[in-house]
């Protein structure tokens, strides 16, 4: 409505004296711009998101095989790390970062396997830890995975351009004007708070939940139980 009533009175407005045709291809290379980054920035952050949901499931199944093979003095120690991802990891990853209690958890379990007598089972357990940590640092790394910096204020600034263009380029001011202006500001600010919400795969409304980890701490109790 602002705009509308800013621009909506110029004397072009009035006159409309810009050409259809001009105003036609500039208006549809306005909007096509927007529509096209704001596409890339919501595919490439979805494509982000679910990489990252998989690569939890990755370390779950990691984990999942280790505690199978594990013995029971270690058993314990792989479950007060899974609960660390939750507790801890879960909240400093959605800041693009680790948690060094959480790291100390798992490098516990490593320290404790590495003690136990010379066997076939530590050798195997071993070799499940590190699958576990090569899975852990897959994980973390994600956190970096964020889209290209200045596509973000292109994208508000092309937003921003579509609202304008109508009214500078000689849309009058009215009500049905306002009403279709307000409709276009609508799906305009609505690709806008998507994108923005979606630019991180560990925080945001949309974002990936440690739900692979307490699925694993299920799949535990039911390995000790002797139910698997």
């Amino acid at each position: 409505m602002l705009i509308l009533a800013t621009f909506g009175r110029t004397s072009r407005s009035r006159e409309g004296t810009f050409s259809a045709g001009a105003l036609g291809f500039l208006g549809s290379v306005t909007l096509s711009s927007f529509i096209l980054v704001t596409a890339f920035l919501i595919a490439g952050s979805w494509s982000n998101l679910n990489t990252a949901r998989g690569h939890t499931f990755d370390e779950a199944r990691a984990l999942n095989a280790a505690y199978s093979d594990a013995d029971s003095t270690t058993r314990p120690l792989l479950r007060d790390y899974v609960t660390s991802v939750i507790d801890s990891e879960f909240a400093t990853m959605a800041h693009g970062r680790a948690d060094n209690a959480t790291w100390s958890a798992l490098d516990r379990v490593n320290q404790h396997v590495d003690a136990l007598p010379a066997s076939a089972a530590r050798t195997q357990e071993q070799t499940d830890l590190e699958a576990v940590y090569t899975t852990r640092e897959i994980r973390l790394a994600d956190t970096a995975d964020i889209l290209p910096g200045p596509l973000y204020p292109g994208m508000i600034g092309l937003g921003l351009l579509v609202l304008l263009y109508a009214p500078i380029a000689g849309l009058t001011f009215g009500l049905r004007e306002a009403v279709a202006l307000g409709a276009v500001g609508a799906v305009v600010g609505f690709g806008v708070f998507m994108v923005l919400h979606m630019n991180h795969p560990y925080s945001g409304p949309i974002h990936v939940t440690p739900i692979a980890y307490t699925q694993t701490l299920t799949r535990f109790a039911q390995l000790s139980s002797g139910s698997a």
